[in-house]
């Protein structure tokens, strides 16, 4: 029991240390982010009178540093530069589909000063069934994006602030895209 042949125990963990770092390397990259974001799916953005601006983050985020109304007054910067109409809480009570952006960005522990983060960026809005309209959701996600990366702890405050432009930014173009005239559609002539 005191000797061990080479291909034991010891030498496949050796083996395995380049591939161990090779992975641990990749999950320091962010992810490309997904989205809802179509032709199919845009009309649900069509015809907002604007959206209202709702953040929440996690105790993890908190302790980085990001508190849902900093994000919140970051989201809503954003969207004034990119000219999307944004709605006061009454007014968006007030418009057809009770349209709100919901920001949500998210922060888990890691491993060796490593922190995981999600940031999503939903259009939610009051719908109806089709099939029975007598059934209605007053809260439904028509239209969303998010992505993942992960930071380490000193960078994560950039690194959910560049996140959180890029999705704004494709809500933004997708908005724009959406409620854009239409030139030589015989509309207002």
């Amino acid at each position: 029991m005191e000797a061990r042949a080479p291909d034991g125990p010891v030498s496949a963990r050796r083996g395995a240390a380049p591939l161990v770092a090779a992975a641990a390397a990749m999950l320091c990259l962010p992810a490309s982010g997904v989205a809802q974001d179509t032709e199919w799916n845009r009309y649900t953005l069509e015809d907002l009178v604007g959206v209202h601006v709702r953040a929440e983050t996690n105790q993890g985020c908190e302790g980085a540093g990001l508190s849902a109304e900093s994000v919140r007054t970051d989201a809503v910067a954003a969207l004034e530069t990119a000219e999307v109409p944004l709605l006061t809480e009454r007014e968006m009570l007030e418009s057809p589909g009770i349209p709100e952006l919901r920001v949500t960005v998210e922060c888990g522990g890691g491993v060796a000063g490593v922190v995981g983060y999600s940031v999503s960026i939903r259009v939610q809005q009051a719908t109806q069934m089709i099939r029975d309209n007598q059934i209605t959701l007053s809260e439904a996600v028509t239209w969303w994006t998010t992505g993942v990366g992960v930071a380490e702890a000193g960078t994560v405050p950039a690194a959910l602030g560049a996140e959180l432009q890029a999705r704004l930014a494709i809500f933004a173009n997708a908005f724009a895209a959406a409620n854009a005239d239409e030139e030589g559609s015989g509309q207002g002539q």
